[in-house]
């Protein structure tokens, strides 16, 4: 099977495990009570009666007709952008609207940390891989054994002491800021039209660093830079630790096979022997975990973002959950599901090209 006959497989198959995920998560809705959902959409100082907005609002969510039905119109809100409302601390609106807001910050985040990880662990892994029970193989052991069992929050912890500006007097390593995406003195005394100072975000983007560098402000790139380090250096650590467990032990296993002898037997240089054919081999099953390994990084993300006071997604889930705003939770939910698919779909596609057996 060609590679686009096998895409296009991926793709259809993604139909049904979408409406999988809604059903899941309109069955979740479900749990609460009319009253609750519907309270969501009445405004008391509004000139029409309670009353009436209770029953518009029971007609528009579909809440009259049987379950069924209502998933339907359940569907039919999530398409058209009927998200519902939340209101948190950080955030009060539309619940679409306050994904558009905060997801771009954790989409850089899991970007960085995913390229940063597979750049530093396909040489890295290759390179203790090709050396069982060396030294480096048994210092990258315990790195990578260390990191994937320890918390992601108290690594983020551990780093913020470490290198945190001012979190420990006279430290030379504390030169790192730890909270935040920038510094407001890199702003200046007049705000630029880009800038909201109301809520902190910037256009067009929303996302300081990328818009910074559109805008030719290089004070507040570099100021969006420095704070992106820790979050993305505990986001990295963490992913690194478990593709170096993968690589490793595909490097291994792939050192052993027949066809590796019969390569080394005929005189193939031994750099060769390891670019070619046991590195490209041992990174088949590390692709097939990086879609479980994005998973934990989804769920890293919602903490890092916490311990940094760096405002995105899992600021705005934290932030709804406390507040209990379903509508807020469920949405980004879904976001992150939705996330977490797509991210399958590129683990998938990446695993066909390096291996055509599996497009069959």
């Amino acid at each position: 099977m060609e590679l686009r006959y096998f895409i296009i497989r991926r793709l259809l198959l993604l139909i049904p495990t979408l409406f999988g995920l809604i059903l899941l998560i309109f069955f979740l809705l479900r749990m609460f009570p009319d009253t609750y959902l519907v309270a969501r959409y009445i405004n008391p100082k509004s000139s029409v009666p309670v009353s009436v907005q209770i029953e518009q609002a029971k007609a528009a969510l579909g809440l009259n007709y049987p379950i069924f039905i209502q998933y339907f119109f359940y569907i039919k809100a999530l398409f058209t952008g009927s998200w519902g409302t939340m209101s948190t601390s950080i955030y009060t609106g539309p619940v679409l609207s306050g994904i558009e807001l905060y997801f771009p910050a954790t989409l850089q985040l899991a970007i960085f940390a995913t390229i940063l990880s597979i750049i530093i662990a396909i040489p890295l892994g290759t390179y203790i891989g090709a050396r069982p029970n060396s030294i480096a193989d048994q210092t990258g052991r315990v790195f990578s054994l260390t990191f994937y069992a320890m918390p992601i929050f108290l690594l983020a912890l551990l780093l913020q002491l470490v290198f945190g500006k001012n979190v420990i007097v006279g430290n030379p390593l504390g030169v790192l800021p730890i909270a935040g995406k920038f510094s407001f003195n890199a702003i200046g005394a007049i705000p630029p039209p880009w800038f909201n100072a109301s809520t902190g975000l910037t256009s067009p983007t929303h996302l300081p660093l990328l818009d910074a560098l559109i805008h030719g402000d290089w004070a507040l790139a570099y100021s969006s830079f420095i704070y992106l380090i820790l979050p993305v250096v505990t986001l990295t650590l963490s992913l690194l630790a478990g593709i170096l467990r993968f690589i490793r032990a595909g490097m291994v296993d792939s050192a052993n096979q027949e066809y590796v002898k019969t390569a080394r037997s005929k005189g193939v240089p031994e750099s060769l022997v390891i670019k070619r054919h046991i590195r490209k081999n041992a990174l088949i099953p590390t692709i097939t975990v990086l879609g479980l390994l994005f998973a934990s990084l989804l769920g890293g993300v919602v903490v890092v973002e916490e311990v940094f006071g760096y405002y995105g997604m899992g600021m705005l889930s934290l932030s709804a959950i406390t507040n209990v705003a379903i509508y807020g939770v469920l949405g980004t939910t879904f976001v992150f599901g939705i996330t977490l698919m797509a991210a399958n779909l590129i683990v998938d596609i990446a695993y066909a090209f390096i291996d055509p057996r599996i497009r069959y």
